[in-house]
């Protein structure tokens, strides 16, 4: 579980940076760079989390989005 946690938080934190990295003044062929390898890293984040994650226990009609209880 750790190793989800870890790419999920780094994968997010790279997003944030991308965002905002015109206005902090970062180059546009770092941006461009970025923006090639954005679509791998969420593949592969995607993939951690499917392949490594645990599944709820609970149907959708049980727990509506985890947060909310049917009754």
């Amino acid at each position: 579980m750790k190793k989800v946690n870890t790419v999920v938080i780094l994968v997010t934190l790279f997003a944030v940076f991308y965002n905002i990295s015109p206005y902090i003044g970062v180059p546009a062929r770092a941006i461009i760079f970025m923006f090639c390898i954005a679509p791998f890293l969420v593949v592969y984040m995607a993939y951690v989390i499917l392949k490594y994650g645990t599944p709820s226990g609970h149907t959708f009609d049980e727990k509506f989005y985890e947060d909310y209880a049917a009754k």
